[in-house]
């Protein structure tokens, strides 16, 4: 009897959420736009007026499918997992609980009652948890890659008209190691009007930003700035820029992330990811530009130093800024963020998933370094929880960006802190910035920060000396930049 108690309860509760959530009348409504659009199509109206309907349904079928893939999740998994409590606690089992689920007796029985159940009016309000939801939604996203891919072309079609007039011209890149102040720059660089860069509001559906930012304004979210996960006081909010170009790059070059490393890209070429970037760039200088038709895309994406040369090819006009900072304060501020986000990641596994889904690998469980020059396998360090894996990891990464040849704008760090509003100023110049003010103006937020104390002693003399060298190098090409602005 307590088997037959307990399969009835996880079929009501499954009942009930489905009630709850309303998928029956959602589950109606994508039949009848799916009807509604076969008419459209079969209509003798101009190809132009079927466009525009065609483009409006297909924002609320995507908005009612995501809602049936979270709600029908949530009404399965949830039951079930009660059910594998009380047997945690032993007070169900769930063997005999499943026999009963499959027993013909209970199918009938429970078909019959489930199907009253489903179309009795539901009355009353019920509040759902929106942190549940949220997560399984990124969830949905993280393992759905290849869909959202071919969900892209589609949104290629249906926006065609409006992406054939963004251009691709004189884009920005930054990127670094982290700690260099790359997400500085960003912020900078994203309040000029010319530029259009990912933020926060375009997870989890990274790879199809106009469809999700459609589906997504029907509830948009405000929400007060708050403290960043890195604790360097950097205040974010939906609408801050962020670093998710990586799902674009991981999604179509899966063997350069190695388990424990990522490698640099090769000579290799991939048309079918080139022209997917084009026109991914193209949807967000759509989205985020007051005017498209002259808008340039930005881009903050450490991982880029991993292909500069490539980069470069694909965009020959483009502008790779690369911020470096002085070897020691960078290297143990790299060693702290590591072990800060190594506690998050112990404590959320949905903060190492997300992470991780978005390409960001720098720190924390995450932490897979790029392997210049094949520089793992030499390395002296044996922790990554020690200064000489961080001062050996910069040297290996300056050294390989110095001896490319593709045009790199090396910018200090110091110089951006001490004199902020004169770097800025040679930066705008450098990248062909008609808002040279506003980029001026937007280096007020910059300080010096206090400089702090490293303990070098477990760091043998030779690195430290290799260090300071490259650091002399970079220093004097980033003088040359300034020079030439």
């Amino acid at each position: 009897m307590t088997a037959w108690i307990g399969a009835g309860l996880l079929v009501a509760g499954f009942l009930m959420l489905i009630r709850l959530f309303k998928l029956v009348a959602i589950g109606g409504e994508v039949i009848h736009i799916s009807r509604r659009v076969v008419g459209v199509i079969r209509s003798d109206t101009s190809d132009e007026d079927k466009e525009a309907e065609l483009q409006a349904v297909t924002k609320r079928v995507l908005a009612l499918l995501v809602i049936l893939l979270v709600g029908g999740g949530v009404a399965l998994l949830a039951p079930v997992g009660v059910l594998w409590l009380l047997d945690r606690l032993e007070w169900v089992a769930m063997d005999p609980v499943f026999e009963v689920l499959v027993s013909p007796v209970f199918i009938v029985v429970t078909s019959i009652i489930g199907l009253g159940v489903l179309f009795v009016p539901l009355r009353g309000k019920v509040d759902s948890d929106y942190s549940l939801a949220d997560r399984c939604l990124h969830r949905i996203a993280f393992a759905s890659t290849t869909a959202q891919i071919a969900v892209a072309d589609v949104e290629d079609r249906i926006y065609a008209k409006s992406l054939v007039d963004c251009p691709v011209d004189r884009p920005v890149f930054v990127a670094g190691l982290p700690r260099a102040g790359t997400t500085l720059l960003l912020e900078c660089l994203n309040e000029l009007p010319e530029f259009g860069t990912h933020c926060y509001r375009d997870m989890p559906f990274v790879l199809t930003p106009c469809f999700w930012n459609s589906f997504s304004s029907m509830f948009k979210r405000v929400g007060q700035k708050k403290s960043r996960a890195h604790g360097d006081g950097m205040l974010i909010d939906f609408d801050s820029p962020e670093a998710l170009e990586e799902v674009v790059w991981a999604a179509f070059w899966r063997r350069n992330y190695q388990s424990d490393r990522i490698e640099t890209w090769s000579d290799d070429e991939n048309e079918e990811f080139s022209d997917f970037f084009r026109s991914h760039i193209r949807k967000i200088v759509l989205l985020r530009t007051a005017n498209p038709n002259e808008g340039r895309y930005l881009s903050k994406n450490n991982l880029n130093i991993s292909r500069v040369a490539y980069l470069r090819r694909l965009f020959p006009d483009a502008t790779i800024i690369i911020p470096f900072r002085d070897p020691i304060p960078h290297a143990a501020s790299l060693l702290e963020q590591h072990r800060n986000f190594l506690q998050i990641h112990s404590k959320d596994a949905f903060a190492r998933k997300y992470m991780q889904a978005i390409g960001h690998y720098d720190f924390g469980a995450n932490l897979r370094p790029i392997n210049f020059d094949g520089w793992l396998k030499d390395r002296r360090s044996t922790t990554t929880e020690s200064l000489t894996f961080w001062l050996e990891y910069w040297i290996a990464t300056y050294q390989h960006l110095l001896a490319q040849d593709a045009g790199l704008l090396f910018l200090a760090y110091s110089s951006l802190c001490s004199e902020p509003g004169n770097t800025l100023r040679d930066l705008a110049g450098s990248i062909g910035s008609t808002h040279k003010r506003e980029l001026i103006a937007s280096g007020e937020r910059i300080h010096m920060a206090e400089p702090r104390e490293v303990d070098t002693s477990e760091v043998a003399a030779p690195l430290l000396t290799e260090a300071k060298r490259i650091y002399r190098d970079l220093m004097q090409r980033s003088r040359n930049y300034e020079d030439s602005a």
